[in-house]
């Protein structure tokens, strides 16, 4: 699937640039474009669509030449054999419906590109203008008709009718993409739009003024209605741009474009009066005066209004402007800025000989309907010396134009966040705060949809703003949850339009996203996931294994192995989620809004209730209520445990046919089948055929199917891994099922053999678990957890083989602990004594002090949190009796010479030196000398996971500031995480991550993030608290001189305590090596 996008973008340009050689773009003086050249330039951009999706100038130039192609083709056909007389009417008219039809298809394909692209102003500006331009050939198809003394027909006038509310519509849709404040820097392009606006309300006053005119002197008798009719209209008119005006003034734009509105909104606005004066003649003085009248006052408030909005824009551009203006550098840097002044420079057209023009009945605002392609030729073709190498709305944006953007957007999200908190609460008010409250979210969604158009094939942006998708639907769907008290039936409505937008939202960027990044198994995870979530009644799992057959289909993730296991367990989980919203949802109430009963979802929380219903006292009793799921819903639970199973089988078909000798990939699959046939399938589908009365020979097939998923699980790697050991123990220690003479049976009186039964089998498990993992420290030889691959990028939002990420060591003490601990509570003596003896051969050679510092931690930490922890320095127990004889004071002994057990540990080279690394702190190199610390938290936090700290490496800053002045950057780092995970993710990265546009260097790091010396420690003391300082020195005289230093052999005393104790429990000294051990791996 690899292709050059450069050279096929090339091939486009260079067919077109020979298309359009001897055309300006005017009327007249003008060579007819190269329409064979135009023919290969449609083929290129065939082939082109093809590889990847296109950009936003590229839909552009591809709507242009469609529109050129058609035209001239229609032409040649129109004009063959007639001698091609230009001032033969119905060659005008042939002209126009030529240019009608060649329109229509142009606007349809720029329909195309605004769904793909909806925050591009110049997208919005061009298919505004060749909308406008088709009304225009509208009207002169009906103007041709009235001079000719032809008849056009209803079907003409229907035309005209409608190309205007299309227009009237556009124009809103442009309004709410590009006016709420998210194209600051952008503000010309926003005038251009108000203007045309503008130019279409005059021009359809005009006509109302006109055909006012003509009643009154065709029928007197009819022209009061009609002429009190019309004026109704044209004040309705007015008014629309009195709206115009208001929004205009409200939007916050750069570039002088808020100072150079007035004298616009001024001729606007005169130009309006003078037509609605018009309906002033022939009638009384006094009407002529009452309209001045009203207009003046009209205008008086309008324009109060547009002080104030100018004023509140203007400082909320000014908080805007210095994340527009870091955009505007990051895309100058990448030479990816679209240059402004090619819209000022357009060359006004002079209307051809052969366009019929009646300034009586139009106005003199009908041919600025006409589309200037003069001011369009440059933009597409870049013939002019700025715009030779055309760069902009390429898709060529990377990682400045990015980051700009993302920073703005988190600046804007942290905005909305405090308005929302705000709400209800008096203040002062800020100006960015009222304006997101009065847009909610549409602001930050055009923002990154501005982004996008600039930006599509950055993963990062996408995940970001579909992030926001998510979480703005869930907060709006947990508003609608409220009790009715608390919120009103308006505020419901709105809340309800809010959230069918965003469902709409959510189902189309997720589609564009994997169409611009078809490399990124991220984005197809977070399609998946987000049809998921959105799915209000039935979701069919073929629309999410639809994601994974594209993913494939596409081809550039079917040679990553971990990609394509990673889709088809993540599109098994989605399906699984909505089979248990289901049943939850279906199979429980709790009164919750009015009288309506809705189910508790399964992602809930319950509380425990030990008391029964009736019992006095007991609050909660009617909180949830269970009932017996509807026949319609256990006929879709059948069919979606169905086919989950089938999915399960497609992919073990799938994948391990093709990589049959992957172990890492079987074991990953085959604990993620046992873990959802013990918890999900098996459980549900015995509830099932017991509601339905089916055989009892069939009742445990659940849970045959779950052992069966088990064996597989702990036989697919060898020696095994002590995680899926402990994953199988789980479920089989706790399971209401027990295998008892070859058939499986329910807990019950006549059963009662099942509860040894299971202690025994445990223990068997227990047995065989120890017999197959090898000894700690030891180095595995055929099946070794997988390394670092930098092109393995399959980790999505939480679905990871995590038994792989934990080190075997700590994995298998856990599984010893546990095993001890189970003989502990459930065996004798003697089986505990023979479990210690089994733990003791796999742990004799596990050195707790080289092994990962996880391993000090219990189980608490089996999800790879970290947690603080002090330090322990333990010697090797001595017997009692000599710890007790010797002094507290006794200096502990070090050899050394003796050599340090390093086993397992990472190390760092610094110099010559090798020291151990940190397990939660990376160091980062290649930096840009403007990256600040809270850049370095944006971006591992967004990519990683949590960030514990991060800070800058600076030169020592000396003389005037002090310790307040920050020293220049070395242009390199710390970050420490919270999880291990996040280290190796980001090592994976290293080379490919890229902060303030430049590929960083990511490696190991011994130092933490954090400063090792405690407050207080510091060997140099602040100002007035040093020793000599006369405060001190009255301090000391004040306290009692007792401070002497305490035991130093206190912790070897809690050792020998602790060791002794454990040998009195055991009760003889046969079991000291056993106790010590326990205690070991205990701590």
């Amino acid at each position: 699937m690899s292709y050059n996008y450069d050279q096929c973008v090339q091939s486009v340009q260079q067919q077109r640039r020979r298309a359009y050689a001897n055309t300006n773009g005017t009327s007249t003086g003008a060579a007819a474009p190269n329409l064979e050249a135009l023919q290969q330039s449609m083929d290129e951009f065939a082939n082109l669509s093809k590889h990847c999706p296109m950009t936003p100038l590229l839909w552009m130039q591809y709507a242009q030449d469609t529109e050129v192609l058609m035209h001239g083709l229609f032409m040649l056909e129109s004009s063959g054999g007639e001698g091609g007389n230009a001032n033969n009417d119905l060659h005008q008219l042939q002209q126009i419906q030529a240019k009608k039809e060649a329109l229509e298809s142009s606007t349809g394909i720029l329909e195309l590109a605004l769904g793909e692209f909806p925050g591009c102003a110049l997208l919005h500006l061009y298919y505004l203008e060749c909308l406008a331009d088709y009304v225009y050939q509208c009207e002169s198809e009906g103007l041709h008709h009235k001079v000719t003394n032809t008849r056009g027909g209803e079907r003409d006038e229907d035309e005209r009718q409608t190309s205007k509310i299309k227009l009237v519509e556009s124009f809103r849709t442009a309004w709410q993409c590009i006016g709420r404040g998210n194209h600051v820097n952008e503000g010309m392009i926003v005038s251009e739009i108000c203007r045309l606006q503008g130019s279409f309300l005059l021009f359809c006053l005009f006509l109302l003024t006109s055909e006012t005119k003509t009643t009154n002197a065709s029928d007197i008798s009819d022209s009061m209605d009609t002429d009190g009719n019309n004026e109704e209209e044209a004040f309705n008119i007015l008014q629309q741009i009195s709206n115009l005006f208001t929004r205009w003034s409200q939007t916050p734009m750069g570039e002088g474009s808020n100072d150079e509105m007035v004298p616009d909104m001024e001729w606007m606005w005169e130009e309006a009066a003078s037509c609605i004066l018009s309906f002033a003649n022939g009638k009384q003085p006094n009407h002529r005066q009452q309209l001045q009248q009203q207009l003046g006052k009209q205008k008086e408030e309008l324009w109060a209004s547009i002080d104030a909005n100018r004023r509140a824009t203007s400082s909320l551009a000014n908080i805007l402007s210095s994340y527009e203006n870091d955009i505007d550098v990051a895309m100058s840097n990448e030479g990816i800025m679209f240059p402004h002044s090619l819209l000022q420079e357009a060359v006004m057209v002079e209307p051809s000989a052969d366009v019929i023009d009646d300034t009586a009945s139009h106005g003199q605002h009908f041919q600025s309907l006409k589309r200037n392609m003069s001011k369009w030729y440059p933009i597409f073709l870049g013939d002019n010396a700025e715009t030779t190498n055309i760069r902009y709305l390429f898709g060529l944006g990377g990682g400045l134009t990015s980051h700009a953007f993302a920073k703005y957007a988190n600046f804007l999200q942290r905005a909305y966040q405090n308005s929302i908190q705000k709400k209800n609460k008096s203040g002062d008010s800020d100006p960015l705060q009222d304006h997101m409250a009065t847009h909610n979210y549409s602001m930050i969604m055009y923002l990154y949809e501005r982004a996008l158009s600039e930006c599509p094939t950055v993963e990062s942006l996408w995940s970001s703003y579909i992030q926001f998708l998510k979480e703005e639907w869930i907060r709006i769907r947990d508003h609608l949850q409220q009790p009715e008290s608390k919120i009103t039936l308006e505020q419901q409505l709105e809340l309800q339009e809010r959230q069918q937008a965003l469902t709409s939202a959510l189902k189309t960027v997720p589609q564009r996203a994997v169409r611009n990044c078809p490399y990124s198994s991220s984005l197809f995870e977070l399609q998946m996931t987000t049809l998921g979530l959105t799915a209000t009644s039935n979701l069919e799992p073929d629309e999410i294994s639809a994601v994974v057959q594209e993913a494939t289909q596409m081809g550039f993730l079917t040679n990553n192995r971990d990609a394509m296991l990673h889709l088809r367990l993540v599109a098994i989980t989605v399906v699984k989620r909505r089979l248990l919203s289901l049943i939850s949802t279906g199979s429980t109430s709790s009164m919750s809004r009015s009288s309506e009963a809705s189910g508790k979802d399964y992602d809930q929380h319950e509380e425990i209730n030990l008391l029964p219903a009736n019992a006095k006292g007991n609050k909660k009793a009617q909180s949830t209520f269970y009932k017996a799921l509807s026949p319609a819903i256990m006929d879709e639970v059948q069919d979606l445990i169905e086919d989950v199973r089938d999915m399960y089988d497609e992919a073990d078909t799938f994948l391990f046919q093709s990589h049959p000798s992957w172990v890492e990939g079987k074991v990953l699959f085959w604990k993620h089948r046992a873990t959802s046939e013990a918890y999900v399938l098996g459980p549900i589908g015995l509830a099932l055929k017991n509601a339905l009365d089916d055989d009892e020979d069939t009742n445990n097939a659940g849970d045959k199917e779950t052992l069966r998923c088990f064996d597989k699980l702990v036989k697919a790697q060898k020696p095994s891994h002590p995680d899926v050991w402990r994953e199988y123990l789980r479920y089989f220690s706790t399971t209401h099922l027990s295998f008892l003479d070859g058939a499986y049976s329910q807990l019950s009186p006549d059963t009662i053999a099942a509860v040894p039964s299971i202690i025994r089998k445990t223990r068997g498990l227990y047995n065989k678990a120890i017999a197959s993992v090898r000894k700690a420290g030891a180095v595995a030889t055929d099946a070794s957890p997988p390394a670092s691959n930098p092109s393995s990028t399959w980790f999505g939002t939480g679905m990871h083989s995590a038994m792989f990420q934990r080190e075997y060591d700590v994995a298998l003490s856990d599984l010893c602990r546990e095993f001890l601990d189970f003989e502990r509570s459930f065996g004798s003596e003697e089986s505990l004594s023979h479990a210690l003896g089994l733990v003791r051969g796999k742990m004799s050679t596990w050195n707790t002090k080289t092994t990962s510092a996880a391993a000090a931690t219990p189980a608490a930490e089996e999800n790879g949190k970290r947690k603080l922890d002090t330090e322990h320095h333990e010697e090797e127990p001595a017997d009692a009796g000599e710890n007790q004889s010797k002094s507290k004071r006794t200096k502990l002994k070090t050899d050394l010479k003796e050599p340090r057990k390093t086993d397992n540990v990472r190390k760092v080279r610094v110099g010559k030196m090798d020291y151990p690394a940190h397990p939660f702190t990376i160091h980062v190199s290649n930096l840009d000398k403007e990256t600040q610390d809270m850049d370095l938290v944006d971006v591992f936090k967004r990519e990683f996971g949590p960030v514990v700290h991060a800070k800058i490496l600076r030169e020592k800053q000396y003389g005037k500031g002090g310790h307040h002045s920050h020293g220049e950057s070395k242009g390199s780092g710390l970050v420490q995480f919270e999880e291990r995970m996040s280290v190796e993710k980001a090592l994976e990265k290293s080379g490919e991550l890229e902060i303030g546009g430049k590929a960083v260097k990511i490696q190991r790091s011994h130092l933490p993030a954090i400063g090792v010396v405690p407050v207080g420690m510091h060997r140099v003391n602040p100002k007035g608290q040093g020793k000599t300082s006369k405060r001190n020195q009255l301090k000391k005289k004040a306290k009692p001189d007792a401070m002497e230093c305490e035991d130093d052999g206190k912790g070897q005393e809690m050792n020998t305590e602790a060791t002794a104790g454990g040998e009195k429990m055991n009760g003889n000294a046969g079991h000291n090596d056993g106790a010590r051990l326990h205690l070991l791996l205990a701590r």
